[in-house]
């Protein structure tokens, strides 16, 4: 049989047509091999001689990367540009008289050379407009290594860091309830600017550091390196500023979120909460709100009792992580969720005290020592919250209006 089809075959090829339709084939299948040798010659060559780093908006750094680039000589200097309003962790903290808006410049989309430690570079900036807008940078250095290139991310990482160093990132949800979006950039607060009762401020901050210095510990025990807490008060009695002022004094980032979002399921909330930034505090505020829509059964909240619990401390639930749960009203929350293991710490915030009352007269009118120990000596604890004391102080012109606002109003509560 094989003999058969090999004296078929010489009997085809000896017909002139079919030999050259043949030998055309073999010449197109050799031309379009060939036609491909120079571009994996020249990708080949490209590898070598050329490194390339790519990342897009997408990415934590590329805002960083931005920032570096627009303060870069070649990015002052660039004479394509666009014109931005600069983000809020960029703009700074003095507000215009007008509200203008801060001006950010930055390089253009396109092609810009720069020189980097003595190395040519370049860089192509591209936006892709499709479900969302995507911008990418592909960064590329000639007869550079690898190193090169790492050198200057690392870079770039050092001087967001410069820029952050005394501020506090402010993360919240994109909107389409996916990521941790860096939402602001604020300046940070001691715990000295929040007037609490003695030792609670210095509590919460030693049991904070405390865990972060104790990883080693939790696993040697195998107990889970996480730790939640619960502020707990009336209205006004400071329970979000005591979070951003933790955040603030232990470096930490804070990540805000509301269970009542629409956007959010059970999937997403314990995929946010395990994809957390580094040395994060979590701030769920008004946490009792979330019971109060789920016993109306409103449709838009998507979040499960369940759902939450897990992803607190579910088995995938992120170490090294610290949750703080505000609430007004501690006697809505369900006692699954403050049980032991999932708040290990809980603080009543109350009504501004006699020792608040003095702190907070203190602190805007320092001058007056004697004048304020007899106001506070006076004053019915309680009967007021720090938001309000606050605010009479922040409307009092002097310290003779304020106290007779304090005593006005504090009055009408107590008579």
């Amino acid at each position: 049989m094989w003999n058969a089809f090999l004296d078929a075959l010489r009997a085809q090829l000896a017909n002139q047509v079919v030999a050259g339709a043949v030998a055309l084939g073999l010449v197109g299948v050799l031309a379009a091999a060939l036609r491909k040798v120079p571009g994996a010659i020249w990708s080949q060559a490209k590898r070598a001689f050329v490194v390339t780093a790519t990342l897009d908006s997408r990415n934590d750094l590329f805002p960083a990367f931005v920032a570096w680039m627009d303060e870069q000589r070649f990015g002052r200097r660039s004479r394509w540009f666009s014109v931005v309003q600069a983000p809020p962790e960029l703009a700074g903290d003095d507000a215009d008289a007008d509200d203008v808006p801060a001006l950010q410049y930055s390089p253009a989309p396109g092609f810009h050379l720069f020189w980097f430690r003595g190395h040519l570079m370049w860089l192509h900036r591209d936006i892709a407009m499709n479900l969302q807008v995507v911008e990418t940078i592909r960064l590329g250095a000639l007869f550079a290594g690898r190193r090169v290139m790492e050198e200057l991310m690392e870079g770039v990482v050092r001087h967001a860091g410069a820029r952050r160093a005394h501020r506090l990132s402010l993360y919240t949800i994109d909107r389409w309830g996916e990521q941790w979006h860096l939402a602001d950039s604020k300046p940070r607060r001691s715990l000295e600017s929040v007037v609490l009762d003695e030792g609670v401020a210095r509590r919460l901050h030693d049991d904070i550091h405390e865990f972060f210095s104790r990883r080693d510990w939790y696993a040697q025990l195998g107990i889970p390196w996480r730790r939640g807490y619960l502020l707990h008060g009336p209205p006004g009695t400071g329970k979000t500023s005591v979070a951003y002022a933790l955040a603030g004094e232990l470096r930490l980032k804070l990540c805000t979120l509301s269970l009542t979002n629409p956007k959010l399921n059970d999937h997403t909330l314990a995929d946010l909460l395990q994809r957390t930034p580094p040395r994060s505090l979590i701030l769920i505020e008004d946490v009792d709100a979330f019971f109060r829509e789920r016993d109306k059964q409103d449709a838009r909240i998507e979040v499960s009792f369940s759902g939450l619990l897990n992803a607190l401390d579910g088995v995938a639930a992120q170490e090294g992580r610290i949750v703080v749960l505000t609430t007004n009203h501690r006697e809505r929350l369900d006692p699954a969720l403050i049980r032991p293991g999932r708040i290990d710490v809980e603080v009543e915030l109350g009504n501004a005290s006699t020792t608040q009352l003095q702190g907070l007269l203190l602190r805007f009118h320092p001058g007056a020592g004697e004048r304020t120990a007899r106001l506070a000596a006076d004053y019915p604890s309680g009967a007021l919250s720090p938001a309000q004391v606050q605010q009479i102080l922040i409307a009092a012109g002097s310290f003779e209006e304020a106290e007779a606002e304090l005593r006005r109003v504090w009055g009408e509560k107590v008579g």
